[in-house]
């Protein structure tokens, strides 16, 4: 049934709350765009008067409007669709459509079940309303999310205002006692006198998004209760929450680098966090590589502290921390970018530093001869514990391999290869990733000082893309030909069905749980034709060219650098066999503790062997909705307390810089592809030449590269996974705008520059 805004009864609330309001904001006599609401998708009558409705020329919105959605217990903003700027029929039927089925989005699904206790869908309500073309949106709070007693706050921006919601532009701000310069007094008192209309007759307080068209006419768009807890003002208080938490236990200079270990810089659960986190404590993984390199390691740490620190939800290394774990306490900094680096700071200057001076220079010189004398010593024993680790560790990709096991086995071996694989099985692992970055940076020492910075940088590039052969390369190769040739499949998933799309997050599936939805169907034709499209190229005759003395050392660098990145992916491999046991045996224990899809990934270990549903589900809940609001929060790849703040706080200059790093060198023109959950890659509706843009990759987005064009991403040095693999695919690559999974909405026709890192929107 179609019901218009201002003929919808007012007991008629299972329209849900954004169509309920709506209607009856009209029906308050608030100006609110024209529109309806369907309770179903239309029939051909319907259509009909739809379309009789809007005439031949129009432009709307098309927004899901499911029931309990804006409630003042629930919000389910951003769990259903919306689709802006409609004009014709054809998109208005596809949106429609995408609407009533967004309820059964996996992503809706869970939220239901987390909320209202049943994954069951609930009635989904669709809006369509005239689109308004803001030329200022924004939302005004009737109380200051960070300060009740400050009174109302209404943030705005330019444009439309879904680009403020989502993250993807920082808001100016005006106050109760303050004005601006781009919107009218007494626009401001419009809507002002909007809420208070609203709370007189709803007796609650609310967040009010609005929009201010050209003309300047003021329309109200949602109403929304700040108490839901999805809620723009309840988003913003979590997040000064866990600001206060960062201020509380970390020192205001600590800073924090998600580019060397980029791929652990994700929105990880409980389980997964816990397990890489302690392997960055005294006498674990990270403490052994640092101790084995010549380092002096955790030593002078306290038992039980790691350097891993969760940030807003995603894992970030402590630089502050990490420092003195080189060489000891030391009037340095450690700078990620670039390249990692030393920085002298005279502030850090102490009675401490001076004693220890002479100590930490032998120790400098001797861990920096140690390094430059036995990396080949390094990758010759690396090599051979891989081929034992391997045989030792080789378990068969089966999830029910522990079905037959007692609880009291399964929680012995859930200890048991916590502890292997924290202390022992990444020692190796984090020693190449160490020995990698000496090596990159001397090589590139080498060549800067032959050509310059800029040469240097692209040769490195080009020698990493088409002078390696990568495991990562090999799988990738093999993906392809499975698609073409289904006979293939099953072996494909034998020796990789334990990798898979977010492979370093425990929740995220393998491709073996996939089967045959791990892949696409690709002709023998176009793979035959796909298949030769890497050159590689002899980087050893290349450098003999060179017409200075120095292209031994280049060489001689160059050759440890490629063994390195072979070795790096090769441990990679191995040691993902079996991290995804933990996802198995974490399994296991779901079914056996009768707990919801992947809610047993949101309690550490101890919750684990000691589980009390009772006691733990409200917990398991709170942990799920604190990661669905941290996914709001961006920061930079090395951030600080202080740029966290300044974000918080709108005092973060907007960066709408298009300009990052080139990582796979190309030029390539293209249509945005925004992916963030890699998993639904197959759902995609994939445009002529994507350009995919995402937070960060691993190896389990194969799939997604095969098919990709160019690539863009917000972490990821040149020597990430991102960077490797799209220069062995040939893709050309880009890393460090910021924020870019949210500053793109999609469909964007683009220039990629994978030479200079440059992004041109057309």
């Amino acid at each position: 049934m179609i019901y218009s805004f201002s003929s919808l009864p007012e007991e008629k609330t299972e329209v849900g709350g954004k169509a309920y309001m709506l209607a009856m904001m009209t029906q308050m006599g608030i100006r609110v765009p024209e529109g309806f609401i369907l309770d179903a998708k239309p029939s051909q009558e319907e259509l009909a008067t739809i379309y009789q409705t809007l005439g031949n020329q129009f432009c709307v919105a098309v927004r899901s409007s499911a029931t309990g959605e804006d409630s003042k217990e629930h919000s389910f903003a951003g769990q259903n669709s919306t689709f802006l700027f409609i004009r014709t029929r054809e998109d208005l039927v596809n949106a429609i459509n995408n609407c009533f089925d967004s309820i059964l989005k996996e992503s809706s699904t869970t939220y239901r079940k987390h909320f209202l206790g049943s994954a069951k869908a609930v009635p989904m309500n669709v809006v369509i309303q005239q689109m308004i073309d803001a030329k200022y949106a924004g939302v005004f709070f009737t109380k200051d999310p960070r300060d009740e007693d400050k009174g109302w706050l209404l943030e705005y921006i330019s444009g439309v205002g879904e680009d403020l919601v989502s993250g993807k532009k920082t808001p100016r701000q005006i106050h109760e006692n303050s004005g601006s310069d781009d919107i009218k007094p007494e626009q401001v008192e419009e809507i002002v006198n909007v809420s208070r209309q609203l709370e007189a007759k709803y007796h609650q307080d609310f967040d009010i998004e609005w929009a201010i068209d050209d003309k300047g006419v003021v329309y109200l768009l949602q109403a929304r209760p700040i108490t839901a807890k999805n809620s723009i003002s309840q988003i913003k208080k979590f997040g000064l929450e866990e600001l206060e938490r960062l201020k509380t236990q970390y020192s205001k200079d600590t800073t924090w680098d998600g580019q060397t270990f980029a791929e652990l810089s994700i929105n990880p659960s409980i389980f997964s966090t816990e397990l890489w986190s302690d392997s960055f404590k005294k006498n674990a993984a990270f403490d052994k590589a640092l101790q084995k390199i010549g380092y002096l390691g955790f030593r002078d740490m306290k038992e039980g502290e790691s350097i891993l620190d969760n940030v807003f939800g995603k894992n970030y290394v402590n630089l502050t921390r990490l420092a003195p774990l080189y060489f000891g306490p030391m009037p340095y900094s450690i700078e990620p970018l670039p390249r990692p680096h030393l920085k002298f700071h005279v502030s850090k200057i102490n009675l401490k530093t001076i004693l220890y001076t002479p100590k930490t220079v032998f120790k400098m010189v001797s861990a920096g001869l140690s390094v430059n004398t036995h990396r080949k010593e390094f990758i010759n024993l690396a090599s051979k514990d891989l081929i034992s680790f391997s045989t030792v560790m080789d378990r068969p990709n089966d999830l029910s391999y522990y079905r037959s096991w007692s609880d009291d086995d399964l929680k012995g071996r859930l200890l048991k290869e916590m502890i292997v694989f924290t202390r022992d099985t990444l020692v190796w692992p984090y020693i190449l990733i160490s020995l990698t970055e000496t090596t990159i940076q001397t090589l590139h020492s080498l060549l800067a000082n032959i050509f310059n910075d800029q040469k240097a940088a692209e040769l490195i590039r080009q020698w990493t893309g088409n002078g390696i052969r990568t495991e990562t390369f090999e799988m990738a190769r093999y993906f392809k030909k499975a698609c073409a040739k289904p006979e293939l499949r099953g072996m494909f998933l034998e020796k990789y069905g334990h990798r898979g799309p977010g492979e370093l997050d425990l929740i995220s599936k393998r491709w073996i749980e996939l089967g045959e939805d791990a892949f696409y169907d690709l002709s023998v034709e176009d793979y035959e034709k796909g298949k030769n499209n890497h050159t590689f190229i002899d980087v050893e005759e290349e450098i003999n060219q060179f017409k200075t003395f120095k292209k031994t050392l280049v060489l001689e660098e160059w050759r440890l650098l490629k063994e390195l990145l072979e070795l790096r992916e090769k441990w990679k491999m191995a040691i993902l066999k079996p991290f995804a046991h933990f996802r198995y045996i974490l399994l296991e224990f779901g079914q056996r503790y009768e707990l919801p899809s992947n809610d047993i990934f949101w309690l550490n270990a101890e919750e684990i062997i000691h589980f009390d549903k009772a006691a733990y589900a409200s917990r398991i809940e709170e942990r799920k909705l604190k990661s669905k609001l941290f996914k709001h929060f961006n920061f930079s790849a090395v951030t600080s307390i202080q740029e966290i703040e300044n974000v918080l706080n709108n005092r973060q200059p907007q960066n709408d810089n298009l300009k990052g790093e080139g990582i796979s060198p190309g030029l390539v023109k293209g249509e945005v592809l925004v992916i963030n959950d890699p998993n639904k890659w197959k759902n995609i509706k994939w445009p002529a030449n994507p350009i995919v843009v995402a937070e960060s990759t691993d190896p389990g987005w194969t799939p997604i590269f095969i098919k990709a064009k160019g690539i863009i991403v917000s972490k990821g040095g040149v020597l990430s996974h991102c960077a490797i693999v799209a220069r062995e695919m040939g893709i050309p690559a880009v890393s460090g705008i910021i924020n870019c999974h949210n500053k793109f909405k999609g469909g964007e026709n683009v220039w990629l520059d994978g030479n200079d890192g440059t992004i041109r929107i057309i």
